[in-house]
């Protein structure tokens, strides 16, 4: 079916017009990088003055946004053909250039991770911008090592982690399935396939998760290697670095203490009790005794109709003026200067991302687009990442972005505003159907995310210590499962190794809570603007213009939001059980 998106590519020429320009720039901001060191690598006079420090910060950031331009141009290029021989020179070429630019300026982000209590409160007050920065980096000073040790680690990740991720990535995103679907004979890649997870039939549905979880489990040797010598490394890391447990390593980085991380982990998993209960709910609408797990996407009732992409456009920009003006000025830029690509291709990366890497220049949107109503709803939420990074483009690069715990902030938020125009808008025998997607939506993003974290400590722990193969990573994948959806479901035997095809597990350890953190923090800050918070639209769009200029805790300290107490994070279940699910409850 063709959807209108066949055509919609992004123009990558804001970045650069030429790889000779791009290449070019490489090597100027090579060059910079060299003199930089040896500028300041006398590190009593950088801290001497705060103009001497504000001075050397900015050039920093001179060299760190260049190179982030860069970086951003090259691996859009890659997502889309991952296969290409030119791009894969491409990505070679900047992980080269990556790791010499790095290499020159690691003595800096040492040394004010080194930073004295006395150098530090003689230049704290005069600062300014770079506050945060200053004190987010002396958070790692029990944990960064030595110039040539971090240099060492660098280099190493290029023939190490990153080497694996890139192998994993590319072997994968090569993978074809031919299956019959409504009598028709098809060839898909990845996206596509999954996106039959919601197709009407059983039959199909099944099939389905067979022939893409067999199709890794083919490849089970390299998968484990990959996902071995990952985990090793980012555990080996953390040890080194005097970390506690693996994923502090990654807690620090998002500015969470482990304590907040661990509740939040504890309260979704005692919340997987509403995740059997809206399953037998599930099968009862579905008219069975017990559903199997290949269907927990199945609709219900009324198949939804598809989206033409025009459609899903004004769907999407509607929304988004409605909330603000400025929120809707912002999305029609991306859809106006081709700052997208939905167009289906072969060997295009799957899934879906916002990627911003540089506030001097706009973020690009990629997802797979079928028409689907999910795929509207993970446009808004793209685009909830885009409004995110052009809003925070008031920062300086350094901060520029957020931590991954707040990352999903905005995006999330967008999910939710499409809900809520889908429910005023859809027809009765849609709602239903809508409302039903929605929670499964919720319990993918908040327990099945927490059911990768448990999957990831536990496999990290068993491969660091003792060693784990591919079928050992399944027997823990398996138990999370039961964990998750308990007796509600009947297990088709393949999803057990459904934990090869989780990206994240590859690309970012201990990524996939931020998931969790940012979908119930948001259910609370939508409630919060739901209630009718005085300035909350002015205090929501604060929030995103400070980017990482403060810690999560700080940044949510406008709306009452206290991370800490678990109540926080039982507020959002408490949404899900007395909100949506009794709503389903009553339709029966």
């Amino acid at each position: 079916m063709k959807t209108g998106a066949e055509n919609i590519v992004w123009k990558l020429d804001d970045l650069y017009d030429s790889l000779e320009r791009m290449k070019k720039d490489g090597e100027k901001f090579l060059e910079e990088s060299k003199k930089y060191h040896e500028k300041y690598f006398n590190v009593k006079e950088l801290f001497s003055d705060s103009e001497k420090t504000i001075e050397a910060i900015k050039e920093f950031e001179n060299i760190y946004a260049g190179f982030s331009r860069i970086s951003q141009y090259v691996q859009l290029k890659f997502s889309e053909d991952t296969t290409s021989k030119e791009n894969k020179k491409l990505i070679s070429w900047l992980e080269d250039l990556e790791n010499k630019i790095e290499s020159n300026l690691l003595f800096v982000q040492i040394a004010f991770s080194k930073m004295t209590d006395t150098q530090f409160n003689r230049l704290i007050g005069k600062l300014e911008e770079y506050r945060h920065f200053v004190e987010s980096s002396r958070r790692f000073k029990d944990h960064v090592l030595s110039e040539k040790e971090e240099q060492i680690i660098v280099y190493k990740r290029t023939t190490g982690s990153d080497a694996f991720v890139r192998f994993y990535t590319q072997l994968t995103s090569r993978y074809r399935f031919r299956m019959e679907v409504d009598g028709k004979l098809r060839t898909m890649n990845t996206s596509q396939l999954r996106s039959l997870r919601m197709h009407p039939s059983s039959e199909i549905r099944e099939k389905v998760a067979s022939k893409l979880f067999r199709r890794y489990k083919k490849d089970a040797l390299s998968i484990e290697a990959s996902y071995t010598a990952v985990a090793k490394d980012y555990d080996f890391e953390s040890k080194i670095r005097n970390y506690s447990t693996p994923i502090s390593m990654r807690n620090l980085q998002n500015e969470v203490d482990d304590a907040v991380v661990q509740a939040l982990v504890d309260v979704t998993t005692k919340n997987n009790s509403l995740v059997s209960k809206y399953y037998k709910l599930k099968a009862k609408l579905m008219k069975v005794e017990k559903i199997k797990l290949s269907d927990i996407y199945a609709p219900i009732g009324k198949p939804i109709r598809t989206f033409k992409w025009n459609e899903a456009k004004e769907t999407i920009r509607k929304t988004f003026h409605s909330f603000h003006p400025l929120f809707g000025k912002i999305v029609d830029e991306f859809f106006d200067k081709n700052w997208i690509h939905a167009a289906l291709k072969p060997t295009k990366v799957g899934g879906a991302f916002c990627s911003y890497a540089d506030p001097k220049h706009h973020p690009y949107v990629l997802l797979n687009y079928t028409g689907q109503i999910r795929d509207v709803i993970t446009l808004g939420h793209e685009l909830g990442h885009g409004v995110h990074g052009y809003l925070s483009g008031k920062q300086t690069i350094l901060n520029y972005g957020s931590t991954l715990t707040m990352a999903e902030t905005a995006s999330t938020f967008a999910e939710m505003l499409l809900m809520d125009h889908f429910l005023d808008t859809l027809s009765k025998d849609e709602i239903i159907p809508f409302v039903s997607s929605k929670i499964e939506d919720l319990f993918a993003t908040m327990n099945r995310q927490n059911m990768f974290t448990r999957f990831e400590l536990a496999a990290h722990d068993k491969i660091s210590t003792e060693g784990a193969s591919f079928e050992d990573l399944s027997d823990i994948y398996e138990k999370e499962l039961h964990i998750m959806f308990d007796d509600s479901v009947i297990y088709n035997p393949e999803y057990r190794w459904e934990w090869a095809t989780i990206p994240h597990f590859f690309h970012t350890p201990f990524y996939c809570y931020a998931y969790d953190f940012a979908q119930l923090m948001v259910l609370s800050l939508y409630q919060t603007y739901k209630n009718g918070m005085p300035n909350f639209k002015e205090k929501y769009i604060k929030l995103l213009e400070a980017g990482k200029s403060d810690s999560p805790e700080k940044l949510l300290e406008p709306f009452g939001i206290d991370l800490k107490d678990p109540n926080f994070w039982q507020s959002g279940f408490n949404y899900v059980n007395n909100t949506l699910i009794k709503r389903l409850e009553e339709s029966m």
